[in-house]
């Protein structure tokens, strides 16, 4: 986090609750409507809109505004943040071919740069950082923070309304749905971190709910290019898309598996032709260099095995420690799964892998500046109509799982509303 001093200048089916799923188009179209529009007002309401702002998501919004106020993702007004000795202190800023650019694939800048053509001032802002050496200022232009809280509020509303479609693709109820993307969205870190400022989280929940959703319904050519979208957010959230990918495979539907494949290959093209441009080398590592891959192919494993359990359990950032009621219903799930159609477990298993790469390049915290956890946001949402019936498989056990449940939820939700206001 960085903090301030203004200087004015310009710029299958399931048992389920009473109510049923919804039968058609209008029905569903309700339903988003429905869970997305309370959130994305809630979402807004106590997004940040003025500073201190996180460097992650600040790096976003300076590529939006420079996208949207020249058309070009090259940050001209940053040169000083791409010094070696400000890098990952005031923004992540990397030198290019073409001059300093976010280290970021520009997928989420993407989203925000049209509101950002239309909203294009900005003010020269002295930042100062926690992180960084004594009396260590620089001068940029800060560009306004509302259309990132609008884009921020509006991916990840439109991502529980999706969240919420999909549990009906499984047969549960509309009740059942809503209550689903109330739980993800109140319960988690959707509102504390990912609806709070111009995270990838975000963007990459709306592309993941998006292509399971349309797999659900078979249109896989679409759901290919909500998955391929991923790819210029955080490349490997398209695991989740492999996984299904992966079944229908297995399940002999190569026709559906190529409409799949062709729908991705557009985003991945899209990234490897972008990093082509700025870095000279069509990779999908990008402004992040080698040190990812090396990472990966690191052979050390007790390390990587107290990474994957920090990130369920350390005190400070555990995803069972805030969200304990994911742990339950994760149980219930296990026990349920046979019920319900393939794609939601293909979608969870591909979630979960993604989880496992990324706990595998980067530690599990995923910084500090923020509350709680942030990587297990996506696998969340590929996991979530399992996690659904999960839920209630465990209510109904008896009178104390029920305990349970609501004692384990409510905690999780007074906790992510503390942190979120």
């Amino acid at each position: 986090m960085w903090s301030s001093d203004a200087e004015h200048h310009s710029v299958n089916q399931h048992a389920t609750s009473a109510a049923e799923a919804p039968d058609s188009q209008a029905g569903r179209t309700r339903l988003f409507l429905a869970v997305s529009l309370p959130f994305f007002a809630l979402f807004l309401a106590t997004a940040r809109t003025d500073l201190p702002y996180h460097i992650d998501a600040a790096t976003n919004v300076f590529t939006a505004w420079a996208v949207g106020s020249t058309g070009s993702p090259v940050l001209h007004d940053y040169e000083e943040l791409a010094d070696p000795v400000n890098k990952g202190v005031f923004a992540w800023v990397v030198q290019s071919e073409r001059g300093p650019v976010s280290q970021y694939p520009p997928g989420t800048a993407l989203l925000a740069a049209p509101l950002y053509a239309l909203w294009p001032e900005a003010t020269d802002v002295s930042l100062s950082a926690e992180n960084a050496a004594p009396d260590t200022r620089v001068t940029v232009p800060i560009p306004s923070l509302w259309p990132a809280a609008l884009v921020a509020a509006g991916t990840t509303a439109a991502a529980l309304g999706l969240v919420a479609l999909m549990v009906t693709e499984t047969g549960g109820s509309t009740r059942m749905a809503a209550m689903t993307a109330i739980v993800g969205g109140l319960g988690t870190s959707t509102w504390s971190v990912a609806a709070d400022q111009l995270w990838q989280h975000g963007p990459n929940m709306l592309w993941t709910a998006l292509g399971i959703y349309l797999s659900a319904r078979n249109r896989w050519g679409w759901a290919g290019l909500a998955f391929g979208a991923l790819a210029l957010t955080r490349p490997p959230v398209v695991l989740v898309g492999a996984g299904l990918g992966v079944m229908l495979v297995l399940q002999g539907e190569i026709r559906s598996a190529l409409r799949l494949l062709t729908g991705v290959t557009p985003g991945i093209v899209a990234l490897l032709a972008y990093n082509r441009w700025l870095f000279g080398s069509p990779s999908v590592s990008g402004g992040y260099g080698n040190v990812y891959a090396e990472r990966a192919a690191s052979s050390e494993v007790t390390g990587y095995l107290a990474n994957i359990g920090s990130a369920m359990f350390n005190f400070g950032h555990g995803l069972f420690v805030w969200s304990p009621f994911v742990m339950i219903t994760m149980i219930g799930a296990l026990a349920a799964s046979k019920r319900l159609p393939t794609w939601t477990a293909a979608s969870a298993l591909g979630g979960l892998v993604y989880l496992l790469v990324q706990l595998r390049l980067n530690r599990a915290s995923g910084g500090e500046g923020f509350s709680y956890y942030r990587y297990p946001l996506e696998p969340l949402t590929a996991a979530a109509p399992l996690l659904a019936v999960g839920w209630e498989r465990v209510w109904a056990v008896g009178r104390p799982s029920k305990l349970l449940l609501v004692a384990t939820t409510a905690f999780a939700v007074a906790a992510h509303t503390v942190a979120a206001i």
